[in-house]
């Protein structure tokens, strides 16, 4: 192996700026988000008894990290609104009617879920340094599990802005490269 075998391909690091986050249920988070944590993996083991030390094998099961975002509460606090719209009517607090409404939560027609309605698409597209988009990650089976506080303060100046993080559940993610 010479110097010149070992060089790679594309010496460019990839830019945590770089990413465009898209859901079809939340289109004011996807507008103002601000931060999002691309999902680890991990594989469960499994112990297999021996008389001296236990050996361990891959186990059967992925299992994924959650996806976490941050976003900007806009004026019209639209974005936290979403979510918590969203959580609202999976868990109806007041009445059944409540989870009647999901269907109609979903802002896109073309992601519809009409039998399972408490369930999002989301997707993230990582750009490369010249803002082409390279890789896309399909998040499938996407619910909000939790959305932050976000507390009003008379001693900030205006200059402060009012981020939120929520927290979503997924059932898994396929890669899929563009470029």
């Amino acid at each position: 192996m010479t110097a010149l075998t070992r060089n790679p391909i594309n010496p460019n690091p990839l830019q945590p700026n770089k990413f465009l986050l898209t859901f079809s249920r939340a289109p004011n988070v996807q507008y103002f988000c601000q931060q999002v944590s691309v999902p680890g993996i991990s594989l469960s083991e499994i112990p297999q008894n021996t008389p001296f030390v236990d050996v361990y094998i891959p186990g059967e099961k992925a299992i994924y990290d959650l996806l976490n975002v941050t976003f900007i509460i806009d004026e019209e606090i639209k974005g936290w609104k979403e979510i918590h719209d969203w959580i609202r009517a999976m868990t109806f607090p007041e009445k059944y009617e409540e989870y009647q409404r999901l269907p109609s939560l979903n802002k896109t027609i073309s992601n519809t879920n009409t039998r399972f309605p408490q369930f999002s698409d989301a997707s993230l597209t990582i750009l490369s340094s010249s803002n082409v988009p390279k890789y896309r990650f399909k998040f499938y089976n996407v619910f909000p599990t939790s959305i932050s506080t976000f507390i009003m303060n008379t001693q900030d100046t205006p200059d402060n802005i009012l981020t939120a993080d929520v927290t979503f559940r997924y059932t898994y993610y396929d890669i899929e490269t563009i470029a």
